[in-house]
């Protein structure tokens, strides 16, 4: 497969991951939040059974990333009460992200991927069968922080369009930017396209008090 041809079908990946994550999530919110919190739960059980049983099939593994990454955007954005709170959940995620893949255990996990000492990077990840092989795409990190900012925004009063935007350039500029340079922490790209248009969102919130004021 050609890098283009790569890079367009990881970027979908990445794009159709991130839709699932945010539809499921919401779609969630609209039970009970009793049967929220379950469903959550459940979603977080399957993912870890699959993480300790590790099957083969690479359709598994990214069914459960998905239900992974609902579960636990489902349980986060919960917390965060105001599009403030979104952005300080982002800028410290993105910290925790660029020090781990720096040094920390993701670079140690892609370190080991890449060497052949352990598949365990696969069962993070949304993976694609790529000439016989299984070959990571996204993390399920990204794809679970990214989806909690996105279901809290929205939910907050957010336009759903423009924070699917935001989100969705900052992953796919991390995308491009991992091709090039062999790997690269999401979540800083996240933040930086997500944390400009949360401070939008406050200043307009604060012009428009001060106008009805």
């Amino acid at each position: 497969m050609s890098r283009s041809l790569f890079s367009v079908l990881a970027a979908a990946i990445t794009l159709g991951g991130l839709a699932i994550v945010v539809s499921a999530a919401r779609l969630i919110l609209r039970f009970r939040p009793r049967q929220t919190n379950l469903m959550a739960a459940i979603f977080l059980f399957v993912y870890g059974a699959v993480l300790v049983l590790r099957p083969a099939p690479w359709p598994i593994i990214d069914v459960a990333v998905l239900a992974g990454a609902v579960g636990g955007a489902l349980l986060i954005q919960a917390g965060l009460r105001s599009p403030g709170a979104v952005a300080v959940f982002l800028a410290v995620a993105a910290a925790v992200d660029l020090v781990s893949m720096s040094g920390g255990l993701s670079r140690i996990l892609v370190e080991k991927y890449r060497t052949g000492a352990s598949d365990t990077l696969l069962y993070l990840t949304l993976v694609a069968p790529i000439r016989g092989r299984v070959v990571p795409i996204v993390g399920i990190g990204d794809l679970l922080v990214g989806g909690a900012a996105a279901v809290a925004l929205i939910r907050l009063g957010l336009r759903p369009l423009a924070v699917m935007g935001a989100i969705s350039v900052g992953l796919l500029a991390a995308l491009m930017y991992g091709l090039w340079r062999g790997g690269a922490p999401a979540l800083p790209f996240v933040a930086g396209a997500v944390v400009p248009l949360v401070l939008w969102h406050l200043s307009k919130l604060k012009k428009r008090d001060s106008q009805a004021g």
